[in-house]
């Protein structure tokens, strides 16, 4: 059985999340007897590298809302037959082609079918459609939907959904979201959850070996931070993310490490430079701000973590499934989405917290209860794990039988009820979507004037390429008024001459008559 499996790899940013989701995806077929693999990505040739399979280059949607828009009805007419849609050379045709030889597509888990990353979403929706004018078998496995979803993104999410034979988000908001839509989706966990890593990291990355060698005896905090604050002040942000650091490695006498899962490889930029900062601002000397890990040396560092604090998503799912206590932190509404969401399928969601805690002197208090907790949170996680991971099994058994052409129903995980209580915020429901509802409000806005934007700067290009030939028009006009005049003076001219001569014919004739008619006389005579 041949298989497509589309993942958001291959990016000239090395993202560690992405890279695990679609590892997870290869290794869950793999034990599963699926060994025919072809990888959809942005530099095929580094991807097989990586993942020892076949890649082909996947679809590259334009940014701009509008242009994406008209871009995937243009894919879909040319699947109805108007090959004159899109150009010959257009990069789906190739696509097509892959996957008319393939039994099977998977689109790996992630948080991109949101407006925000509306591109990413909708590669994913024109994967989606081609698998299904082909009649080839669509899982959409662990995704998270949203929360900024404009109408069109909506539609699109939507339509996706429906037309797949077998669905899964990864938390209870996207899930909810297609529930309400009336479409059926399961609820499982993320695709990277119990991410096994004995792979060996390929030299040919070229990724900033700067690492952490765990000692027997040495226990150490993993730490994660994007380089996105939300409302907050990242200057005040970092400092505050030092303090916290700095109070939780000082009560455990934990080493700590950083940990970066977004950075372009050899540079020490996005997340490399936020850990950098908030190393300046902190106290505890132990502290080692590692290069760009792959995602295996990433998880099994974060798996062998005493602790893991992270504002990004794949450190809390990393530890969740290892047992390791984790506490999320969220930036934004997206964030408490996706954090809170992995956090909540394992019974921890109201320990998450976001700006609004951590902005607050009761923080500290929180941070030395979440501490004192620590061996409860550990041991109630080694205690779920073995259900968990059962049930994601179950979940990878479903995606092959779908393959294969069968069509079992998409599991639904039952959120375990909330564990350890005393862990949970002060803070009263009403205020949290609040504050939610705004930052949506403000998500939708910021999505739409992008895209008016970008409509905006099309005008104008359309209006300058009017204006352009305008130009060249009134140019040409001029040029061709100015041969006109000259070959109306010239006409002129020739009139002019024409009337001459006619005169000269004139005279001529009438001087050749009297010439004649005196001869005449004269042979009279």
């Amino acid at each position: 059985m041949r298989v497509v499996v589309l993942g958001d790899i291959g990016q000239p940013v090395y993202h560690v999340g992405d890279e695990a989701m679609t590892h997870a995806v290869v290794d869950e077929l793999r034990a599963r007897g699926v060994t025919d693999i072809v990888l959809l990505s942005r530099d095929p040739e580094q991807s097989t590298r990586i993942f020892g399979t076949e890649s082909v280059k996947t679809l590259e949607f334009p940014w701009p809302p509008h242009r994406r828009e008209r871009y995937l009805r243009e894919i879909k007419a040319i699947l109805a037959g108007d090959m004159s849609a899109l150009p010959a050379e257009d990069q789906v045709h190739a696509l097509i082609e892959t996957m008319k030889g393939c039994d099977g597509v998977v689109i790996a888990g992630g948080g991109n079918m949101t407006s925000p990353y509306g591109w990413l979403l909708y590669e994913r929706a024109a994967v989606g459609a081609i698998a299904n004018a082909l009649g080839k078998p669509l899982v959409i496995s662990g995704q998270t939907l949203g929360p900024v979803l404009t109408g069109p993104d909506y539609d699109t999410v939507v339509e996706l959904f429906r037309s797949a034979t077998l669905t899964s988000v990864r938390e209870q908001t996207s899930w909810e979201l297609m529930r309400n839509a009336d479409v059926p989706a399961g609820l499982t966990l993320d695709d990277a959850s119990f991410f096994e890593v004995d792979h060996a990291l390929p030299a040919a990355l070229e990724l900033d070996q700067v690492t952490y060698k765990p000692q027997p005896g040495r226990p150490f905090l993993v730490a994660t931070f994007a380089p996105g604050t939300g409302a907050m002040d990242r200057d005040a942000f970092n400092q505050r993310i030092a303090e916290v650091l700095d109070r939780i490695a000082d009560a455990g006498k934990l080493d700590v490490v950083m940990i970066a899962h977004m950075s372009h490889p050899g540079q020490a930029d996005i997340d490399i430079e936020t850990h950098q900062d908030i190393r300046r601002r902190m106290n505890t000397e132990n502290v080692m701000v590692c290069g760009q890990l792959s995602a295996e040396e990433s998880a099994s560092l974060t798996m062998q973590a005493e602790i893991v604090v992270a504002s990004r998503y794949h450190p809390i799912v990393f530890a969740l499934s290892a047992g390791v206590p984790c506490l999320g932190i969220a930036v934004d509404y997206y964030g408490e989405v996706r954090i809170g969401g992995a956090l909540a399928n394992w019974g921890l969601g109201h320990t998450m917290r976001s700006l609004r805690h951590l902005a607050t002197p009761e923080f500290d208090a929180f941070v030395d209860q979440f501490l004192a907790s620590n061996n409860d949170i550990r041991s109630y996680l080694k205690q779920l794990s073995p259900a968990q991971g059962e049930f994601q099994r179950e979940w990878w058994d479903a995606v092959v039988e779908t393959l294969q052409g069968a069509r079992p129903e998409a599991p639904v995980l039952v959120s375990p009820e909330p564990a350890l209580p005393e862990l949970a915020s002060g803070e009263h429901p009403s205020v949290a979507q609040l504050t939610a509802n705004n930052e949506l409000h403000i998500g939708h806005q910021s999505v739409e004037l992008y895209g008016l934007t970008h409509v905006l700067e099309d005008t104008r290009g359309s209006l300058g390429a009017v204006e352009a030939d305008r130009d060249r028009l009134r140019d040409e006009l001029n040029h061709l008024t100015g041969t006109l005049a000259a070959r109306e003076s010239e006409r002129d001219h020739l009139q002019t001459e024409r009337d001459q001569l006619q005169d000269e014919l004139q005279v001529l004739k009438s001087s050749l008559l009297v010439r004649a008619g005196r001869k005449l006389r004269l042979l009279r005579r």
